[in-house]
């Protein structure tokens, strides 16, 4: 790889691998796309409502936070390929899943915050009484954080990738219970 001279030069050169990591994201990844589009309806929407500027950062702030984890997914995902082409290790799937899931982490981080946010005065411009308005922002907040603690829930209950579940008479002691 050559390197560039110049403080110019090397943000130059950096910001192209930035451009093509966002190429090669834009072009091969189909949730990379979603997620953009989905932004983009967003940032539309939040300029229809004439949100306050602290209200408008607040919602792109999640928007390209959603973005920025599914950026480090896909170079994770990558990475892991590549290393693992011939002998698969499930520690590369743990790798994987953390990372996937780092990603679904951010999108009910935005969904909260734009429920919050963008609630209120979409449900005013559709005619919703203010308190009425306020209330279903933090009704939908509430069954968001129910819904993913349940999630978390049922997520404890299952074995983990790759954890031994069987206590037969081969079994080792212990082996069916988590190590933390």
């Amino acid at each position: 790889m050559k390197r560039t001279t110049g403080r110019w030069a090397g943000f130059a050169q950096a910001l192209g691998y930035a451009l093509a990591g966002l190429h090669y994201a834009l072009r091969t990844q189909r949730n990379f796309r979603i997620q953009l589009a989905a932004a983009a309806g967003i940032a539309v929407l939040t300029i229809w409502l004439r949100l306050a500027a602290l209200e408008a950062a607040v919602v792109a702030l999640a928007m390209f936070m959603v973005l920025a984890a599914e950026l480090i997914n896909t170079g994770v995902e990558a990475i892991v390929d590549m290393l693992v082409e011939q002998h698969h290790h499930r520690l590369a799937q743990l790798a994987k899943d953390i990372a996937a899931a780092a990603v679904v982490i951010s999108v009910v981080g935005a969904i909260l915050a734009g429920g919050l946010v963008l609630g209120p005065p979409l449900a005013l411009r559709l005619g919703v009484t203010p308190d009425r308005a306020i209330w279903l922002a933090w009704a939908g907040a509430l069954v968001v954080v129910i819904g993913g603690a349940l999630g978390l829930v049922g997520l404890l209950r299952r074995p983990a990738t790759g954890e031994r579940t069987d206590a037969g008479p081969h079994a080792k002691a212990g082996a069916g219970t988590p190590r933390g």
